[in-house]
């Protein structure tokens, strides 16, 4: 599937071309990568800041954009301007680097203009439907009167969609705000098409197997896989409300594409007035993808909220006859959430979903009803998060047609604690 070329204007992109650059570069702009635990790391994500770069070099030169290398060979890059600013923040790529290896990177620098291109493995698409068109935007905000939405009313995938080269998810902006599954059979990037008609109406076509894949999971009314609530009155509630109610309870939804390149993706979801009731908060949740893995990472922070706020995190358990179970990370830093059934639609195939969380918000885990007007069938993750603190969790999802190794529960929950033993213990740079 040939994907259209769009550039976020917030990413440089650079691609992978041959050529010699002897005596172009001296051991000033090297870095040493290394990788400390006893696992092999593939796609490893490494982000060298801007301020990492200026400290080892003195001075970043005008108009020129950096792009690491080891021997004659480009990484796979992208810099990324994360505050939006205008500039770029962050040089993000991925590595493979063996247990116990360090290896030694170095930077050459080429003009803006003259940035090559490399395979594109992460996306993120939000199709909004105007006139006879689909069309993809950065930006979006969105009122508590024009939510929810009609199913296919405007909103291609229901909002916005964000998928790699393993996976793909998605999220309901319409009011629920719950998160769904692309399982993925293919490599390509494929949001471009999904939902859409060959006529270009928006259309339900991916709960059906298709070359890419399909939506794979049931959501109903619970918080789907990793989305977000908080605790009120030892229940939980909903971010939005359901389909069936007539207004959303937050003020304002607002959607930003912060970067896609070849490496990592980034948007945001800031909402803003979430009417609790008694009061109104604030939420930020910034979602980001890396290549290569079967995941996506959450930063979540609270405005406004009060000392006893709980925030959940949902994982749906429409079709899940076995118990969740809860891996403690022998770092003691981290600790991983996980199910593993055939909890697809119709119970048709063997799926593992799983979360991974820092130990020092974590509160403890409870279930939702099986039924009612609040969240219904999920598993609950609690956490307490305080004032204007950042929260980073991540979420995995394996599908036995992506790979045949996770229709094994052993084999997912393996999976599973060697990802949180990668999170507490990164690739160190030196």
């Amino acid at each position: 599937m040939k994907r259209r070329n769009r550039i976020s204007t917030n990413t440089l992109i650079f691609v992978l071309l041959p050529f010699l650059f002897l005596g172009c570069n001296n051991d000033n702009s090297d870095f040493t990568l290394t990788n400390d635990s006893e696992i092999d790391r593939e796609d490893e994500p490494i982000i060298l800041s801007r301020d990492m770069i200026t400290e080892k070099l003195d001075s970043i030169p005008d108009g020129k954009i950096p792009v690491p290398y080891i021997g004659e060979e480009d990484i796979p890059t992208q810099a990324d301007d994360i505050d939006m600013d205008g500039q770029w923040d962050e040089l993000a790529f991925t590595l493979t680097i063996a247990a116990g290896e360090s290896k030694r990177i170095a930077l050459r620098f080429v003009d803006e203009n003259e940035y090559p291109e490399f395979i594109q493995k992460t996306n993120v698409r939000f199709g909004v439907k105007e006139g006879s068109g689909v069309n993809p935007v950065e930006e979006l905000t969105l009122t508590a009167d024009e939510l929810p939405v009609p199913p296919f009313g405007r909103f291609q995938m229901d909002g916005p969609a964000w998928e790699n080269d393993k996976v793909g998810f998605r999220q309901y902006i319409d009011g629920r705000n719950g998160r769904d599954l692309y399982g993925k059979t293919s490599s390509e990037m494929a949001l471009e098409t999904v939902g859409i008609s060959e006529e270009g109406e928006l259309v339900d076509n991916y709960h059906e197997m298709l070359p890419w894949g399909r939506d794979i999971l049931a959501v109903g009314n619970s918080l789907g896989l990793g989305g977000l609530g908080i605790m009120q009155y030892g229940e939980p509630t909903r971010l939005g409300i359901r389909m069936d109610a007539e207004r959303n309870n937050v003020d304002t939804t607002k959607y930003q594409l912060i970067t896609e390149g070849p490496v990592r993706s980034i948007f945001r979801l800031t909402y803003s007035g979430w009417d609790l009731g008694n009061r109104k908060i604030n939420l930020v949740n910034d979602v980001s993808i890396w290549a290569g893995t079967y995941s996506h990472t959450n930063k979540v922070k609270l405005t406004n909220s009060d000392a006893s706020d709980t925030l959940v995190v949902g994982l749906v358990n429409i079709h899940n006859d076995n118990p969740p179970e809860l891996i403690e990370g022998s770092e003691a830093d981290y600790s991983a959430f996980y199910t593993h059934d055939q909890q697809t639609y119709d119970k048709g195939w063997f799926l593992g979903m799983g979360l991974i969380f820092p130990d020092e918000n974590y509160l403890g885990h409870r279930e939702a009803p099986d039924s009612g007007l609040g969240v219904t069938n999920s598993f609950l993750t609690l956490f307490e998060l305080e004032e204007d603190e950042w929260l980073e969790y991540h979420v995995f999802a394996g599908w036995e047609l992506s790979d045949e190794k996770f229709q094994d529960e052993n084999n997912f929950r393996d999976f599973i604690s060697t990802e949180l033993q990668k999170i507490a213990k990164p690739v160190s740079v030196e």
